[in-house]
C-alpha cells in the first residue's frame, strides 16, 4: 500500500502538469497530479541487465535509489501498455519497505518537458496517503507490498515526452526510495 500511495503520489503530479495546457498553466491541483502521475508512470517491464533499468517502448523507469533504501521498487506494470490519454490506467508494482515510513516522510518530484522543469513540488508522504484515503496509512512497518491502483489519465495530455524524477526522504532526512520515469506521448494512439 506504501508503494502504490508513494507511486501514485510522485507520478500523479507529474501527470497534472503535462495535461495543462502551454499557453497558459493552470493552477496545480497537487492531489490530481498525484493520484495521476502515480498511475500513468507504472508499465510494463521488460529489465535490461542487472543496472536497474527497465524499458518499454513508449515509457520506462528506473530505480535511481540505493540498495537498502527505506523503500525499494521491484517491479511495475501498466495495462493498457503504453498508457494512453483520456483513459484509464491501471498499475500493479511490488517492492519492498526495510525502514518505518512515519509522519514527516516526503517526496521531491520534478516533472520536465525535454530541459525544460515544467513541475517541482514537495509532498508530505503521509498527507497525501491520508487524502488518497489509502487503506495504509503512517506510520508504515517494513514488510513486502504488491498493489494495484487505477486512475483516469487526462485527455489533455499533450503529445510529447516527459520525464519524473521522485526522491522520497524519511522523517530523518535520509533518502528513502528514487525513481525516474519517461513516457512518451508522442506516439499517435493506434486504436
Amino acid at each position: 500500500m506504501l508503494l502504490r500511495s508513494t507511486l501514485a503520489v510522485l507520478f500523479a503530479l507529474s501527470a497534472t502538469a503535462i495535461a495543462a495546457p502551454a499557453a497558459a498553466p493552470a493552477p496545480v491541483d497537487a492531489q490530481l497530479v498525484l493520484n495521476q502521475a502515480i498511475n500513468w508512470s507504472a508499465g510494463k517491464v521488460s529489465q535490461l541487465g542487472d543496472d536497474g533499468v527497465h524499458a518499454m517502448t513508449q515509457w520506462g523507469w528506473s530505480d535511481c535509489g540505493e540498495p537498502g533504501d527505506a523503500l525499494e521498487i521491484e517491479s511495475i506494470k501498466v495495462t493498457p501498455d503504453p498508457p494512453k490519454p483520456g483513459r484509464k490506467l491501471t498499475i500493479e508494482a511490488s517492492g519492498k519497505v526495510n525502514t518505518l515510513i512515519d509522519e514527516g516522510t516526503y517526496a521531491d518530484v520534478t516533472v520536465k518537458l525535454g530541459l525544460i522543469k515544467l513541475l517541482t513540488k514537495r509532498f508530505d508522504v503521509c498527507d497525501e496517503l491520508d487524502n488518497a484515503n489509502a487503506t495504509l496509512s503512517c506510520p508504515i512497518k517494513p514488510d513486502s507490498y504488491n498493489i494495484t491502483q487505477s486512475v483516469d489519465l487526462p485527455a489533455e495530455i499533450p503529445r510529447a515526452k516527459f520525464q519524473v524524477n521522485a526522491k522520497v526522504f524519511t522523517q530523518k532526512e535520509e533518502p528513502a526510495a528514487c525513481i525516474d520515469l519517461w513516457i512518451n506521448f508522442l506516439v499517435p494512439d493506434q486504436h
